[in-house]
């Protein structure tokens, strides 16, 4: 049976509430206890929607120049990936989350993490190895840019 309070809209807006909820109730956890959580939300969020791009993209080379120009034409994000040395970065001058975009989840310091997990999930999986990946400015957490950086 539907009805108003079950329509996708109200859904969706009952379901912003919860998550905005339960990640402002995080701030009362330790930071690594919060980076946990929503880097496994990014992994969830990767897996959702980029995932098999990324793998397909793994799947046609090994260069990884080629990699970043692909991951750069074929997966949405908020800025370019670049590479120099042994480091992939990006910088963002907005968020990269489809749901901060869309005004589905509010940004802060804590919800930047999910951002974490994303990016390590999917270059992982772009470059078939574990890596390690660091937020160095986030516009959660009061910068004015958001900075990323793979360490392969």
């Amino acid at each position: 049976m539907s009805n108003k309070y079950n329509s996708k809209t109200a859904l969706l807006e009952r379901s912003s509430r919860v998550i905005n909820s339960m990640i402002n109730g995080m701030e009362e956890l330790s930071v690594a206890k919060r980076r946990k959580i929503m880097e496994k939300s990014g992994e969830a969020c990767a897996l959702a929607a980029s995932y098999e791009i990324a793998k397909n993209i793994s799947e046609e080379t090994t260069s990884i120049e080629e990699i970043i120009e692909k991951v750069n034409n074929q997966i949405p994000w908020c800025g370019p990936w670049n590479l120099k040395d042994n480091k992939i970065s990006s910088i963002c001058n907005e968020c990269g989350c489809p749901l901060v975009r869309n005004k589905i989840v509010e940004l802060n310091g804590t919800f930047c993490y999910c951002s974490l997990g994303w990016v390590k999930i999917i270059f992982k999986t772009l470059l078939k190895k574990p890596v390690h990946v660091e937020i160095l400015k986030s516009i959660g957490a009061g910068d004015n840019i958001c900075e990323f950086i793979v360490y392969i």
